[in-house]
């Protein structure tokens, strides 16, 4: 009989070690795949960048791979100190720190780049979000450009809400809809141990990131990678 561990993203997080792990295959395989996004749609090659919601660096050791100085932050105090474990063995220069991207604790225009890699936009509400983006405009330089890769969830309602989906031990299978909210629950199950969890992603598409974005100033393009995964830019005047 399968044991339920409840609800929540660090559940998810914890199911799939290796996926967040930049010292593993798949880690390394990340890394290597975002620097080909970022070579792609990056104007900027170097300067000092801010990877929001870094997570254990995955993110943060690509942008340092690519020639900038970065600072990572993330809230989940558990992936501040795994990236900093990561980055003395990797000899990484890169900082961490534990904040909340909506209260950033910079000067203002004091980077030349601020990225949102990984996907993270399913953690945030459009009010969260909000917040984000202003605070990333204030601490951006004129000229400052901000990149955030991110699935166009909403543009896959249709067909994903029917579909299980398999990461690794994991399978998932769609729950419910809340439309209020802009939530999607899904519920996992780990053939590794037996165990299930549900969490619950905000949906989102290029068009309302767009939106938030022009709203705080940035000039904005998006761009598809692939039929799922969206990469904006936005540049401050």
């Amino acid at each position: 009989m399968s044991r339920h561990l409840g609800e929540g993203a660090d559940i998810y997080y914890k199911a799939l070690p290796t996926t967040w792990d930049a010292t593993s295959e798949i880690g390394k395989r990340r890394i290597r795949e975002l620097k080909e996004t970022l070579r792609k749609y990056l104007s900027i090659k170097g300067g000092k960048a801010l990877d929001v919601g870094c997570g254990t660096g995955i993110s943060t050791f690509a942008l340092e791979e690519l020639g900038f100085k970065v600072i990572g932050i993330d809230i989940r105090k558990e992936a501040i100190q795994k990236s900093k474990e990561v980055a003395k063995e990797r000899g990484s220069k890169a900082e961490f720190y534990l904040m909340d991207a909506k209260r950033l604790e910079f000067e203002s225009e004091s980077f030349d780049l601020v990225a949102l890699l990984g996907s993270p936009l399913p953690h945030f509400s459009v009010y969260d979000f909000d917040e984000i983006i202003r605070e990333v405009y204030r601490v951006l330089k004129p000229k400052g450009v901000l990149v955030i890769e991110h699935a166009d969830t909403i543009n896959g309602l249709y067909s994903w809400h029917r579909d299980a989906f398999v990461e690794g031990s994991l399978i998932s299978i769609h729950k419910g809809f809340n439309f209020i909210e802009g939530l999607e629950e899904r519920f996992f199950i780990n053939l590794d141990n037996g165990t299930t969890f549900s969490v619950k992603f905000y949906l989102w598409s290029p068009w309302i990131v767009e939106f938030i974005l022009r709203k705080a100033g940035f000039e904005v393009e998006s761009h598809y990678i692939n039929e799922r995964m969206v990469v904006t830019v936005g540049v401050k005047p």
